[in-house]
């Protein structure tokens, strides 16, 4: 069913290959599918066929997450009877549609920096940081003739101040633009050395007084119980 389909090109992150992978699946079974249900229909409508685009499309699913080992609570409910696999069937997508957009919302917060160790500064040190790099601005202004490359650092060091000045932020995201303002500098500066050495000074502060945020506590999501779950007790409800 899925011989047509080519994977070699997944990503390298194994949730965002599993998005990828899930997609390309997906839309192969819808279209058999509807081959499927018009194939296998009476004259009333009633399908009467093996659910055989579905049962691809599970043991599909459940091979990708085999294969990269992806922590998914996933049934294997291919060797069910036909009427215990529709009735599993939905749930099943429900469960893989929840994966694929976690998985998804969190590659686009590892791209804006939002994922990762919380971190916060206080207040002094980020007044501290903040008349760093605007000596750093000034030095870049006396030193660096070049338009292109003094407002390519101009624009690091503002998107530095951008995540110093958040009440939290991650290791990530800081770390990560102090990096991109080093490796700016290096390249547009000559690594002028009291870009250098305030570059530095930026470094030791962040690493001395930067302090973890304790995460709160992850709540419990109630489950709704149907009829059928409850447990009959025995005792008499008063009215």
């Amino acid at each position: 069913m899925f011989d047509n389909l080519d994977f070699e090109n997944l990503p390298k992150c194994k949730e965002e290959a599993f998005v990828e992978f899930e997609k390309n699946i997906r839309q192969e079974y819808e279209g058999q599918s509807r081959n499927d249900r018009e194939f296998h229909a009476d004259q009333n409508g009633n399908y009467y066929g093996s659910y055989a685009p579905e049962k691809s499309y599970v043991m599909a699913v459940l091979a990708c997450v085999d294969e990269y080992n992806l922590d998914l609570e996933l049934p294997d409910i291919i060797e069910l009877s036909n009427d215990e696999f529709e009735k599993h069937f939905g749930n099943f997508k429900s469960k893989v549609l929840y994966a694929t957009m976690r998985f998804s919302l969190r590659k686009n917060r590892i791209e804006n920096g939002s994922v990762g160790t919380l971190i916060m500064l206080e207040p002094t040190y980020k007044s501290e940081i903040g008349k760093l790099l605007e000596t750093i601005r000034k030095v870049v202004n006396q030193e660096v003739t070049d338009t292109n490359k003094k407002d390519k650092i101009f624009s690091k060091i503002s998107s530095l101040q951008s995540e110093i000045d958040r009440d939290q932020t991650t290791i990530d995201a800081l770390f990560g633009r102090m990096i991109d303002l080093s490796k700016t500098v290096g390249e547009c500066a000559d690594n002028i050395e009291p870009l250098i050495e305030k570059i530095e000074r930026v470094k030791k502060i962040f690493w001395d007084n930067s302090k973890k945020v304790d995460l709160l506590p992850k709540i419990e999501r109630p489950k709704l119980i149907t009829k059928e779950e409850t447990v009959d007790t025995g005792e008499e409800i008063p009215f």
